[in-house]
């Protein structure tokens, strides 16, 4: 998923040719800000959707600065793919990550029941658990709205 912003209104670019700093600084600053909605819109999403045992994939969402004005937000867990698609039939989970989750849901007996779970995983696949999809259309509309604030305050400040 990706959001562009293009402001080309000339009392931007005025601003811009005015007081470069001052503009990127704006700029920057609300950038970061959406960034970190969008990273806690997709966090709050997974505790909603019920997918998760531990917190690695929550903790695993973060962002970065790409270049100027460019910021990436994705979950760097491997698997994460897999809880927002789902799977195929013919794939094998992991023995010992399954037996964790059991452990935590309290299961009696977590060896046999992950067991039992890595079969039907495997004949059967797994259900998708969309978290990325809905957090972007949820935090998208206040992200460009945080971007617009940034926009101006930058403008005010350069003309100040």
């Amino acid at each position: 998923m990706k959001i562009e912003c293009s402001i080309n209104s000339e009392k931007v670019l005025a601003a811009f040719r005015r007081a470069p700093e001052t503009m990127n600084r704006s700029l920057d600053k609300g950038l970061d800000r959406a960034a970190v909605k969008m990273a806690r819109t997709a966090q709050d999403k997974l505790r909603d959707n019920g997918s998760i045992a531990f917190s690695t994939l929550i903790q695993s969402i973060s962002s970065r600065r790409a270049g100027q004005f460019t910021r990436i937000v994705e979950p760097s867990a491997k698997y994460a793919v897999f809880v927002e698609e789902g799977t195929k039939p013919g794939y094998m989970p992991n023995g010992y990550a399954l037996a964790a989750w059991f452990k935590v849901r309290g299961a009696a007996n977590p060896k046999r029941q992950s067991f039992a779970l890595a079969k039907h995983i495997f004949r059967h696949g797994t259900k998708a658990h969309p978290f990325w999809e809905p957090a972007f259309n949820e935090a998208e509309p206040e992200m460009r709205q945080i971007i617009g604030r940034a926009v101006a305050q930058g403008i005010r400040e350069a003309f100040v």
